[in-house]
């Protein structure tokens, strides 16, 4: 597993003071919420083509030596907005609630617990505003869940996987689905945390799993790809890749594009068939996403895809657009988008909105560090 802790971006010891985690970003209502390598979370207004600018820091002193302690050390998946709050799951092993206008501290789980016996956080959260509930999984196994306003922790939570938890998990009609080191994907009642059921895949399940239809799917680092029945856990179907499955499946609702760390996006029936595929030439990490224009992939070459969706035999015009990144720094945080543009984090502790139509077009970039970027 060494290679995953230098995917990651730190090792399985304690924390280091700089240079953590993925840069990922969330843009919402003008808004961009950027969780940094350097252990903050920004927020940005976003003004499209004329740049961006900081509206909100936290915590407020940038070395994380605030009056409260506050020292975050990175952050890996994307921060989650809700209607008040922005939810960031850090490495230090905290779950934080932040003030979406203000910066303000909301609040955070764990309390009262040292910061050398706090287990990371490398799953991002999941808010379920149905229920009022923010759930995350830990290093240490469990899955927690917390009420999305006040922080208490949930009735019957945490739930007990047999080992870490990375995967960023999804919430459904009152369950929650995720993977674990284990090799098993879980669905885990909302409700009351019992286990509804449970895959044994043969390997890590490290991705968001995706919930198509009547189905979960989601990869495996045995090279699989997996089709669970959302209902009762029996497997539907399962498709073989060359390598790990981590970064999470996309759908559009009719073609799952399923990108491993083979390099190629694999694009897949409601019955697992391969429709068509396209090789990257680069391993992939980071989850792509889906625009009107078609599916933008990020790659570890630091490079920019935008490709076609559609299911005739294009070849290589597959490659509507594509656009390097300068450096060709790596990228590994999921991407995200706000209408026809995405944002995307690479690990130069840059964050860049892309404009992405018939072409890719960089509309502007943001350094996390020293606010300098090309």
């Amino acid at each position: 597993m060494a290679a995953v802790f230098l995917l990651l971006g730190c090792t399985p010891g304690r924390f280091s003071q700089t240079g953590n985690g993925w840069s990922p970003a969330t843009g919402l209502d003008g808004s961009v919420y950027v969780g940094t390598k350097q252990g903050t979370v920004t927020a940005l207004t976003d003004n499209g083509f004329e740049g961006s600018k900081t509206l909100w820091t936290f915590p407020a002193n940038r070395d994380g030596d605030s009056e409260d302690g506050v020292a975050l050390f990175g952050i890996y998946d994307s921060p989650v907005v809700g209607e008040d709050l922005v939810y960031v799951s850090a490495i230090n092993g905290v779950l934080y609630a932040i003030d979406r206008e203000t910066g303000s501290f909301g609040w955070q789980q764990p309390k009262g617990i040292a910061e050398d016996e706090r287990p990371q956080l490398v799953a991002g959260p999941a808010l379920d505003p149905e229920s009022n509930a923010v759930v995350v999984g830990s290093e240490d196994g469990r899955l927690y869940a917390y009420d999305a306003k006040t922080g208490e922790p949930r009735d019957g939570f945490p739930f007990r996987a047999e080992d870490k938890i990375w995967s960023t998990p999804v919430i459904k009609d009152g369950v929650v689905y995720f993977g674990s080191h284990d090799k098993h994907i879980y669905a885990v009642s909302l409700a009351d945390g019992t286990l509804k059921w449970k895959f044994l895949t043969g390997g890590t399940v490290a991705g968001r799993p995706l919930l198509f239809r009547d189905m979960v799917i989601a990869g495996s680092f045995d090279k699989k790809l997996y089709a669970i029945n959302i209902k009762d856990g029996r497997k539907v179907w399962e498709f073989l890749g060359e390598n790990w499955f981590w970064a999470g499946a996309v759908t559009n609702g009719r073609t799952i594009f399923a990108p491993s760390m083979d390099g190629n996006v694999y694009a897949l029936d409601r019955g697992g068939n391969l429709s068509w595929k396209h090789d990257l030439e680069t391993p992939i990490v980071s989850r792509p996403v889906l625009v009107p224009g078609g599916l933008v992939v990020g790659g570890r070459d630091g490079r920019i895809r935008l490709l076609d969706t559609s299911l005739a035999e294009v070849g290589l015009q597959r490659v509507r657009a594509f656009l390097p990144l300068r450096g060709d720094p790596e990228i590994l945080a999921p991407l995200t988008a706000v209408d026809e543009s995405v944002f995307v984090a690479a690990q130069d502790s840059t964050v860049r909105r892309i404009e992405a139509r018939a072409n890719l077009v960089l509309m502007w970039c943001f350094h996390t560090e020293d606010d300098l970027c090309n």
